[in-house]
C-alpha cells in the first residue's frame, strides 16, 4: 500500500500568495435583481481543487496545491490551508458594499514564519471566463489577482505585486493552474446556506479611509472583517498517538490530515478517495496535537502518518493510522478527535 504524494505541499508555497463586514450576512440586503459585477464567480469557485504552482520567486515551483472552497454564508465562499502550526493561508470571496454599490471582494490572509499579513482586493474587471481583483487604494498598482475559468472544472489564478514598491508596476508573483476534483460537499453546503445570494457581508464604504494600502501587517489592527468574525466555520482540535511498535524520533515529522471519505475500508486501500483530502498539517514527531481553525463543518476521517525516512512523502517503512477516526464537526463549534499510528507501510 502506498499513499499519493498529494499529501505534501512545500512550506514555500505559503509565501507565494501573500500579495500583500460582520460575521453573518448583513441585515441590509439588496434586492435580488441587484447587478453585481462578476457575481457568477462565487458559484464557479465551489469544490475541491488541486494543481501545480509556478513562481517567479526564490521559493520555486511546486507540483500540487489543494484547496477546498465551500460557502460559509449566503454570499461568501472560503478555504484555509496550513502546513505547520505557524503557517497558513485563508482565502475568502464575498459580496460587500463598497463605493456606492455591491462588489465582490477577495480577502487573502495568513501567517508565514510567525508574521501575519492580510490583503483586501476588489473585483474591477470581468470578461468571458475572466475576473480581476485589485488592491483598491492603488487601483491595482500595488497588487492584483487574475482568475481565469476557461471551463467549468479548470481554473488559473495569477497573482501580481510590485514587490513591496521595488517595481514600477506589478509583476507576476505566482500562478496556480488547477482542476476541480469534486463538488459534492460544496453543493450540500450551498443548498443549506442558500448560496449564492446577492446579500452584502458588511459595509466596506469607509473601511480603508486614511490608509495608504488595503494591506495589513502583524500585529493587525482595524481589520474591517477579522478572522474571529468569519461565520459558520469551526475548530477541530486533533490529536494522535504513536503506536508501540516503533520509537518516534523528534527530528522526524508527522502529517496529520482529514478526508471526507475513508482511505481504508475492510483493509483495502482506496486511492480514489485521495481526492477528498481537505486539510493537513506537517509537524515535528514530538508534537502530538494541532488545532485546525476555520475548518468547514461536516463529516471527516482523521489520519496521521509518521514519516520515518523523513523524505516528505509516504513511503515504505513509514507508519500510518490504518483506521481513520470518524468525526462530525457541527457549524460554529469546537470538536475534539484523536487517532493512532499503528500500521507500517509495506
Amino acid at each position: 500500500m502506498r499513499l499519493s504524494r498529494v499529501l505534501i505541499w512545500p512550506l514555500g508555497l505559503l509565501s507565494l500568495f501573500w500579495i500583500g463586514c460582520r460575521s453573518r450576512s448583513s441585515t441590509d440586503p439588496s434586492p435580488p435583481e441587484a447587478d453585481i459585477m462578476g457575481f457568477d464567480l462565487l458559484e464557479k469557485l465551489g469544490g475541491i481543487w488541486e494543481g501545480p504552482v509556478t513562481s517567479t520567486t526564490s521559493v520555486g515551483n511546486f507540483p500540487v496545491w489543494k484547496v477546498d472552497f465551500r460557502p460559509i454564508s449566503q454570499s461568501q465562499i472560503s478555504a484555509r490551508n496550513e502546513l505547520d502550526s505557524a503557517n497558513n493561508i485563508h482565502m475568502s470571496f464575498f459580496v460587500t458594499r463598497y463605493q456606492g454599490g455591491l462588489r465582490l471582494c477577495l480577502r487573502n490572509g495568513g501567517f508565514f514564519r510567525g508574521t501575519e499579513r492580510l490583503t483586501y482586493l476588489f473585483l474591477d474587471s470581468v470578461g468571458p471566463g475572466y475576473y480581476r481583483f485589485v488592491e483598491p487604494i492603488s487601483r491595482g498598482q500595488r497588487a492584483y489577482v487574475d482568475i481565469y475559468i476557461p471551463q467549468p472544472d479548470s481554473l488559473i489564478l495569477r497573482a501580481y505585486t510590485n514587490k513591496l514598491y521595488t517595481r514600477p508596476s506589478p509583476v507576476l508573483h505566482m500562478q496556480w493552474t488547477a482542476h476541480r476534483l469534486d463538488t459534492t460537499l460544496y453543493k450540500i453546503t450551498a443548498q443549506r446556506l442558500g448560496f449564492p445570494a446577492k446579500v452584502p457581508v458588511g459595509d466596506f464604504s469607509r473601511a480603508f479611509n486614511g490608509r495608504q494600502e488595503a494591506i495589513y501587517y502583524s500585529p493587525i489592527v482595524d481589520d474591517p472583517y477579522p478572522s474571529s468574525q468569519q461565520p459558520y466555520l469551526s475548530t477541530l482540535h486533533a490529536r494522535y498517538r504513536h503506536g508501540t511498535a516503533y520509537s518516534p524520533l523528534p527530528d522526524k515529522s508527522v502529517i496529520l490530515f482529514t478526508t471526507t471519505k475513508p482511505l481504508i475500508e475492510n483493509f483495502q486501500y482506496k486511492p480514489e478517495n485521495l481526492r477528498y483530502i481537505t486539510r493537513y498539517v506537517r509537524m515535528p514527531a514530538d508534537k502530538s496535537e494541532y488545532s485546525f481553525y476555520h475548518i468547514h463543518p461536516g463529516d471527516y476521517y482523521l489520519y496521521a502518518l509518521y514519516d520515518a525516512d523523513d523524505n516528505g512523502m509516504p513511503s515504505s517503512g513509514d507508519w500510518f493510522s490504518l483506521q481513520g477516526q470518524a468525526v462530525n464537526i457541527p457549524p460554529e463549534s469546537t470538536t475534539q478527535a484523536a487517532t493512532e499510528i499503528n500500521f507500517r507501510l509495506p
